[in-house]
């Protein structure tokens, strides 16, 4: 399939696995995935190859391009 550019590249073959903690956990994983910079799905990933000493197996967190750039929260005009 040829790639027109557009979205993120290909991860490579993979297998879902679906996931259903408690909402109150799973917001924890959410907010610890976002401050070491993964996806949630990345940073259960990376928490499972640590905890299987298989490293090869974990993703590297990805740069968050916005925070880096730092684009306004909210932008203002003079026209409106």
């Amino acid at each position: 399939m040829a790639r027109n550019g557009i979205g993120r590249p290909s991860k490579g073959e993979r297998d879902a696995i679906l996931a259903k903690p408690p909402i109150p956990f799973a917001l924890i994983l959410k907010e610890n995935a976002a401050k070491e910079g993964y996806t949630y799905g990345d940073y259960l990933l990376a928490l499972a190859a640590q905890a299987l000493e298989m490293p090869q197996f974990s993703p590297a967190p990805q740069h968050n391009r916005a925070e880096a750039l730092q684009f306004p929260k909210e932008a203002r005009t003079a026209a409106a």
